[in-house]
């Protein structure tokens, strides 16, 4: 009596799970037609960890009907904030990232789209070293936002039919 119960109850959390829409994070359905893709992108650490994705998301990147490019591909410090002897005391790191994806003739699935990406952080002139590394750190994290945010945004890519009436 028990383990019916207990299944039941397995079962019916189960479908409550499903049913509001719950995912395992970093696990997307991306269209069937998108599932191979050509990646064209610069050299930048954003290419790696947006390969990564792609593959846990089970895409393959060499090659396909469609190519996801990534158009620009920017990385900026700005100042926000001094201190009384006018020294920087902190910081803001914007990464900007524009992408398109294209089918083999050219035409756009969807319009250009652009991220952009803010971390901020305190500078410590007496910790250089630690400051250092937190800022590689923030970095990092920003390529892999960016790389997470363009995975997520393929599932809603509706591909053309390339058969034509």
């Amino acid at each position: 009596m028990l383990i019916d119960i207990m299944r039941l109850l397995v079962v019916f959390l189960s479908l409550t799970l499903t049913a509001c829409g719950f995912h395992l994070r970093d696990s997307y359905h991306i269209p069937l037609a998108l599932q191979e893709i050509t990646l064209i992108s610069s050299a930048s650490p954003l290419d790696s960890i947006l390969r990564q994705r792609l593959q846990q998301s089970n895409v393959d990147t060499s090659g396909g009907e469609y190519t996801l490019e990534i158009t620009q591909d920017t990385l900026s410090k700005q100042t926000t904030n001094t201190d009384t002897r006018a020294k920087t005391a902190e910081y803001n790191l914007y990464y900007q990232v524009s992408y398109t994806i294209k089918d083999k003739q050219n035409r756009l699935l969807m319009p250009k789209r652009q991220l952009l990406l803010r971390r901020g952080y305190q500078y410590d002139n007496t910790a250089i070293v630690g400051k250092s590394s937190e800022e590689q750190t923030l970095i990092q994290e920003l390529y892999q936002d960016a790389a997470t945010q363009i995975v997520n945004q393929l599932r809603s890519v509706k591909p053309v039919s390339s058969a034509t009436p």
